[in-house]
């Protein structure tokens, strides 16, 4: 807070004065500008001032406080927000709060600076520290009361929108990567079967895609991916759609007991885990594991509940994870190369969490932190997305070429690890991962043309949304105790606003009755030195004379002059108060242009 002993670019307080001052960051309705003057270079924030005695505007709630005196004072038209920041000079109080404008007064020369701009010249900016909070809170307010419905509707959109371009090949339902075609792909049909589940839209089109997936299953128990390999087509089982597959009948209430295709597939997955605890994307000779093809067995296997093997591959995880909390495509330890990736690092918190990691372990709170790091509210994809290309099949020189769109399973991963959407991060994530909706249904990423629409997209989207919701769900004491939290806000807003106004209005008894006693011996003096001068000019002896005219001309003389002499002062003192205030709040609306 700043300190209100040092001169702020205005005359400091005479120290026997009591105010109160309200600092204003003020938004726009969008909240991508700020309101600021200025000045050489430095900016600076509209500033409310209080140093008058009464006036009912010195009473009440904060935000009706705030606003009345925005008009008054500053001509602003401004929505409340909320108090950020407080602090207590000797006889000063300031306050910090954050509001919207919602108009810019005709004829003002108030500058609307970029948010952006702002951030960059932060060290320019009256507190500046806070213009994050101030930005976060405006998000919240705005987008808060309808974000539930916005993110259902999304949901079903993007339900309908693959019921649209459901593909049907050999009388089998199920979808293409890019959903053009009416040929079939293994992992884009569990991506379309798990994007209806998760939007709760099961029905006839994901027990007919279910069929699909049993008919793909390959000889050994796992499934290949049929036509989006890089080089020729291979028949080869792949540890990444096998999982995808099994993750697709979990979701649909499949269990190894009564379905034989999560049996084998089971089977198989447990049966390709290496060695060192990890697994390769295929069996091909001297591949190394990968992080990706590891975190996606680890928690398909832990959702199925098969202990030891989740056991092996946790710790693999934990000894690749990077020193600066993340993961990259590899081990650290089998390349020095690797860097962190946040869809990596989604990935394998994921995995974590789903083998029952608990969230204050070591390896989850610094992988959180790496992905909180690496977000970048600037860019469309807040998450740099990524891929991965890599062989399955030597004989055939087959390449998997594995696009991940990091932003919704960055999501995902943090709602899973504790994160929820009252936390800035995960509120801004949201709101522009639902912004990446193209109109329609569906989702755009920059792995792919501005016009091509990938169902891993869809899926990605549409698993982290409902992650999102689930993770307001978990904890409903926000909700139960919403009404006595708000009890509790307007109490302290009344308090608020009920010391500036005192501060403001209410000036301290030793300091009332030293400006009394000041000016009853101004008023004195005045009296008396009136009197000396009537009797100089002779006007005290017309009360003497014999004549009554004389008399009463001279005591109306003698009452006026004592009774104006006894008033100056006061009415003097009163005049200064009165330009003084009127002249601080011209400054301020100066300070607006």
């Amino acid at each position: 807070m700043i300190d209100l002993r040092k001169p702020q670019g205005r005359p400091q307080q005479r120290p026997d004065v009591d105010t109160a001052r309200v600092d204003l960051l003020l938004l726009d309705a969008s909240g991508e500008h700020l309101a600021v003057h200025d000045e050489q270079g430095r900016l600076t924030c509209p500033s409310l001032i209080l140093d008058r005695p009464g006036g009912p505007h010195h009473r009440g709630e904060l935000g009706a406080l705030v606003r009345e005196l925005a008009r008054r004072q500053l001509d602003l038209d401004i929505t409340y927000i909320g108090l950020l920041a407080a602090d207590e000079s000797g006889t000063a109080v300031r306050l910090v709060v954050t509001a919207v404008l919602r108009t810019v007064p005709d004829g003002s020369r108030l500058r609307l600076l970029p948010v952006g701009e702002a951030r960059a010249r932060r060290r320019d900016l009256q507190h500046g520290e806070h213009l994050e909070t101030a930005r976060h809170w405006h998000e919240a307010v705005r987008c808060a009361p309808d974000l539930g419905r916005r993110i259902e509707r999304s949901m079903r959109t993007a339900v309908a929108f693959l019921a649209r371009h459901r593909a049907e090949e050999a009388g089998h339902w199920g979808w293409e990567q890019y959903l053009g075609t009416d040929t079939l792909g293994t992992l884009s049909t569990a991506n379309g079967i798990l994007t209806c589940l998760h939007a709760r839209a099961g029905g006839e089109l994901a027990e007919r895609a279910l069929q699909t997936l049993r008919a793909l299953q390959n000889d050994d128990g796992g499934w290949q991916i049929r036509r989006a390999l890089i080089g020729s087509d291979s028949d080869t089982s792949i540890t990444e759609s096998t999982c995808a597959c099994l993750w697709a009948f979990h979701e649909a209430g499949h269990r190894p007991e009564s379905e034989e295709a999560v049996r084998r597939g089971l089977a198989w997955l447990r049966e390709r885990q290496r060695p060192d605890g990890g697994w390769a994307s295929a069996d091909v000779p001297g591949q190394q594991s990968l992080v990706f093809a590891t975190a996606s067995a680890v928690r398909i296997l832990a959702l199925y509940g098969e202990r030891d093997a989740v056991a092996r591959g946790v710790q693999w995880l934990r000894d690749a994870q990077c020193p600066d909390g993340g993961w990259g495509a590899t081990a650290p330890a089998a390349d020095e190369t690797v860097s962190s990736s946040p869809a990596y690092a989604a990935a394998a918190l994921l995995a974590l969490r789903q083998a029952g990691v608990p969230v204050t372990d070591h390896v989850i709170t610094t992988g959180c932190e790496y992905l909180l790091g690496a977000f970048s509210p600037d860019r469309p994809e807040p998450w740099e997305s990524t891929s991965f290309t890599s062989l399955v099949d030597s004989r055939r020189f087959a390449r998997m070429d594995f696009r991940h769109f990091a932003t919704p399973w960055v999501l995902a991963a943090l709602c899973e690890c504790g994160y929820d959407l009252s936390h800035p991060v995960v509120l801004t994530g949201t709101l522009q991962l639902l912004r990446l909706e193209r109109p329609g249904g569906g989702w755009r990423s920059t792995l792919t043309a501005p016009d091509i629409t990938p169902i891993w997209a869809v899926h990605g989207a549409v698993y982290a949304l409902r992650t999102v919701l689930d993770s307001g769900a978990r904890n409903l004491a926000p909700l139960v105790l919403s009404a006595h939290r708000d009890a509790e806000l307007r109490t302290l807003s009344w308090l608020s606003g009920g010391m500036i106004g005192r501060r403001a209005a209410a000036e301290r008894p030793g300091h009332v009755w030293r400006r009394r006693l000041t000016t009853v011996w101004l008023a004195l003096l005045t009296v008396t030195v009136a009197l000396l001068v009537l009797g100089q000019l002779g006007v005290l002896r017309g009360l003497q004379s014999e004549s009554g005219r004389d008399k009463v001309l001279a005591g109306a003389t003698t009452l006026v002059v004592t009774v104006v002499g006894a008033l100056a002062p006061s009415i003097i003192a009163e005049e200064y108060r009165i330009r003084r205030s009127r002249a601080r709040a011209g400054r301020d609306r100066e300070g607006l242009e």
